[in-house]
């Protein structure tokens, strides 16, 4: 699922949902549909945010569900920041919860 972090999680009921496998191109499409795009794409002079990051981000954490799918129970990034174009996006907090054998 992809969307806005924290409290505008609930407040905007803005996200989606991707089924892996997928590439870039649909999540930066997804990304640009949610109404957090309009920020990410920069906001009322607001430099654009680094959607090439947040995409990679994305897709790294796919690939770790993909390897990890027989133990995985949950995965979450939140929040991540995403700093202006160019400079990365910061998972500040994740959880990856697995199941013991």
């Amino acid at each position: 699922m992809l969307g806005a972090g924290g409290v505008l999680t609930e407040l905007l009921r803005d996200s989606v949902s991707l089924l892996p496998p997928f590439t870039a191109a649909p999540s930066r499409r997804h990304f640009g549909r949610l109404r957090v795009g309009k920020l990410l794409a920069g906001y009322r002079g607001r430099p654009p945010a680094d959607v090439a990051a947040l995409v990679q981000t994305v897709l790294a954490c796919a690939r770790y569900a993909a390897a990890n799918l027989e133990r995985l129970v949950e995965l979450d990034l939140n929040p991540v920041i995403v700093r202006p174009a160019g400079l990365g996006a910061v998972a500040v907090d994740a959880l990856i919860r697995l199941e013991e054998h």
